[in-house]
């Protein structure tokens, strides 16, 4: 007897000791995910690859006449970086871009050769070190807004720009497209960039950016170039 009810004791504590643990399992809290939504509060440093398409436009009243202006060229970039974040709001990215531009300086008058209609015209390959001091906030559900601003440092690698002359022979104006040739002084040029992008989740931002130069010699004088790219951080 004195067995049985030592047996039914135990047998009550273990059962009382199983649900008591079974009661606490059931109602422990799981731990905190971290949050996925990276696109504010960003803490990590980060690489970042982005690309796009530009305009160009050189700001200049063009030598034939003062009513006319110069035409938009097109153009393309790739670049990446490195983004430092320092508290949740922001960040500082240098940066490494390749581009191809076209600086659309041509005109239409009928009056006009081709060469004087075209002879500000250039193309370019560039090399550029923009330096984006950047401020993001959350607007929505896994959408930020940043806002960014800061120096550049440009340099054409090569180029195109039409050449004319009076062929002597024939007593004609001959006009074609060579190579573009000149110093460091002609090639290079520092200006300001700015621009505005709506990132999403973690990796994906989609931007629109301006930039202009200060230096008022060489060829890449008075152009602003205006453009739209998307960018992947990781």
């Amino acid at each position: 007897m004195k067995t049985t009810k030592l047996l039914l004791i135990v047998a009550a504590i273990m059962a009382t000791a199983i649900a008591g643990w079974s009661q606490t399992t059931s109602g422990k809290k799981e731990p905190a995910q971290p949050n996925k939504d990276l696109c504010f509060g960003q803490s990590d440093n980060r690489w970042k690859v982005y690309a796009g398409g530009s305009i160009s436009h050189v700001c200049e009243t063009p030598w034939i006449s003062a009513d006319k202006t110069y035409s938009w060229g097109g153009g393309a970039f790739i670049g990446a970086g490195y983004e430092i974040n320092f508290i949740p709001h922001w960040s500082l990215t240098p940066q490494l871009e390749f581009a191809f531009d076209d600086n659309g300086a041509t005109l239409s008058s009928q009056n006009e050769s081709f060469f004087n209609n075209h002879a500000m015209w250039k193309n370019y390959w560039s090399v550029s070190i923009p330096v984006m001091a950047a401020f993001r906030f959350k607007v929505a559900d896994n959408v930020g807004l940043r806002i960014a601003a800061g120096p550049y440092l440009q340099t054409v690698l090569a180029g195109k720009h039409y050449v004319g002359f009076h062929n002597s022979e024939t007593d004609s104006h001959i006009c074609r497209k060579e190579s573009l040739s000149g110093n460091f002084d002609q090639r290079f040029n520092v200006g300001a960039a700015g621009e505005i992008a709506v990132e999403t989740g973690r990796h994906f931002s989609y931007m629109l950016r301006a930039r202009y130069p200060f230096i008022k010699q060489g060829w890449l004088r008075n152009t602003l170039t205006l453009s739209v790219g998307v960018g992947y951080s990781f």
